[in-house]
């Protein structure tokens, strides 16, 4: 497993541990920095989170597809699911600056995935959502 990888997941919560060692063997391959397979599954594990509790409700024949790449020094991780539209680059920023126990809970999990992903973009087109996270890869990653 180098370059890329793509997987079709089952709509459950329990597909995200398969998921997480696909990914680590994927870092290995690509000489990806532990941090870095740490925070992609951080980020996986949050979006088919959302996805399953969410996103597919009421969908028949629910679909999750993940599609990692590394390209020209970027890391692309692409989240593909037939669920019901949410942009999540739209403004989700959760509220920082009260104390922890008088924010609404929620938000905090999307606002993490945007930080740590140096660009984000969001497509709905043929009944589907497709997030892509791209990271710029430092000397040290592939």
């Amino acid at each position: 497993m180098s370059g890329e990888f793509h997987v079709s997941l089952p709509a459950k919560l329990s597909a995200v541990r398969g998921l997480a060692e696909m990914v680590e063997e994927f870092g290995d391959a690509n000489r990806l920095s532990p941090s870095k397979v740490y925070m992609i599954n951080l980020a996986l594990e949050e979006l088919i989170t959302n996805t399953v509790s969410y996103g597919l409700e009421g969908v028949i024949d629910p679909q999750i597809g993940i599609g990692m790449h590394v390209r020209d020094g970027v890391l692309a991780v692409t989240v593909v699911d037939n669920g019901h539209p949410f942009d999540a680059t739209q403004d989700t920023n959760p509220d920082l600056s009260s104390p922890i126990d008088e924010r609404p809970i929620g938000g905090l999990g999307l606002h993490l995935v945007k930080v740590f992903a140096d660009r984000i973009a969001y497509e709905y087109a043929e009944g589907r959502n497709c997030l892509t996270l791209e990271h710029d890869l430092a000397s040290g990653d592939a």
